[in-house]
């Protein structure tokens, strides 16, 4: 059992600064997500951890103590690596086993849980091979297998899941759940695929070029984002995102993209006061593909759109449109079909935008 505490630690390697003051906390038992794009600093974070790295500045508290220039193997924690870090020359057994042999565990023991790991990692039948005669899904499993065999106060995984084919990630995100050898044990897992963080954590921190971007529960995370940077990173297609300019016109405020002046989108009535004290005289809109819908509706703004492209994918048919010069993706069910050029009327969900900040990305909210 492990409590975590980052406390304003900045982490550079020459004159790049890799994290930036960056605090969070991760409780006893709970398993905590970082999610963010390459180079966000999210291995860097668990090298610390780990003790591979030493911070710059700030301190590393793992049970109220700190650990921050504590050598890595007086820290009771489990690491695997995206690179797999295998030991050629040993088998696949005596690769998973080695955490457990050199703690002298007995070899009916060892045998026992690296079978019951390999069993439930479906590698069981690589035991006696070499790393070499795995495929590289095979060798990121023997990997995590070999840090699930120990007993550790924290598991911390990087992107465990990255060179597995699809089905396999999905039957292993199930099985996450399920695994008695993390129920319990504080974990620390790191991954750029936000399906998996918010299929997985407990909490999610999004991290972005070294600085926390904001830290919640997955649904928060994808609901209420904080900022664009957040938005752009969680859904899948990406959310659509409109520069535009506020236009106050007979006392209704109302939207015009900077690249197609002659549109106007209309603005919610709870936004109406934000926009009209002329706070805001540019504004960036945010729509999930999910919320621009096929067809006219009585309630919401109805647009003349063209369609560009159409995809099936599975239970989603992904459909790029435009209107007038503004490039869009919208979600549809695969029932539907949709030619090239075909004309069509949408509508967009205006109770479902969010509005950014164009200087600082920052979400605007409503006053409380």
């Amino acid at each position: 059992m492990a409590r975590i505490k980052f406390e304003n630690v900045t982490k550079q390697f020459g004159e790049t600064t890799a994290l930036h003051n960056v605090s969070f906390e991760v409780g006893d038992g709970e398993f905590f997500v970082l999610l963010g794009p390459s180079g966000a600093g999210k291995t860097t974070t668990l090298k610390l951890l780990a003790g591979l790295y030493k911070p710059t500045g700030g301190d590393v508290y793992i049970n109220n103590e700190n650990v921050s220039v504590v050598p890595p193997y007086e820290r009771n924690v489990a690491m695997t690596f995206e690179n797999y870090a295998l030991y050629p020359h040993l088998t696949v057994f005596e690769n998973i086993a080695s955490p457990l042999r050199a703690r002298k565990r007995s070899q009916s023991e060892i045998e026992d849980r690296v079978m019951k790991v390999a069993k439930m990692l479906k590698i069981d039948p690589l035991l006696p091979r070499k790393p070499a005669e795995a495929s590289g899904g095979q060798k990121q499993r023997i990997a995590l297998a070999r840090t699930m065999v120990r007993e550790p106060d924290v598991y911390l995984l990087d992107e465990p899941l990255s060179h597995l084919d699809a089905k396999i990630r999905y039957e292993l995100r199930q099985e996450f759940h399920r695994l008695e050898a993390l129920m319990g044990v504080t974990t620390v897992y790191v991954t750029h695929d936000y399906v998996e963080a918010l299929s997985l954590g407990n909490r999610i921190l999004m991290l972005d070029e070294g600085e926390v971007q904001q830290i919640g529960k997955p649904y928060e995370i994808y609901t209420d984002p904080a900022n664009i940077k957040v938005a752009k990173q969680v859904g899948q297609p990406d959310i659509n995102i409109i520069e535009c300019v506020t236009r106050n016109e007979n006392g209704t405020i109302s939207l015009m993209p900077k690249n197609d002046p002659t549109l106007r989108i209309e603005v919610s009535q709870e936004f109406q006061s934000i926009f009209k004290n002329n706070s805001y005289p540019e504004v960036v809109l945010g729509i999930r593909p999910q919320y621009i819908k096929a067809g006219e509706n009585d309630t919401y703004q109805t647009f003349d759109s063209r369609v560009d492209v159409y995809q099936v994918l599975g239970s989603d048919g992904v459909l790029n449109i435009e209107i007038g010069d503004l490039k869009l993706v919208t979600l549809t069910t695969p029932e539907e079909y949709y030619k090239h050029d075909q004309a069509l009327k949408v509508h967009f969900l205006k109770d479902r935008f969010y509005f950014f900040s164009p200087e600082d990305g920052k979400r605007i909210r409503l006053s409380k």
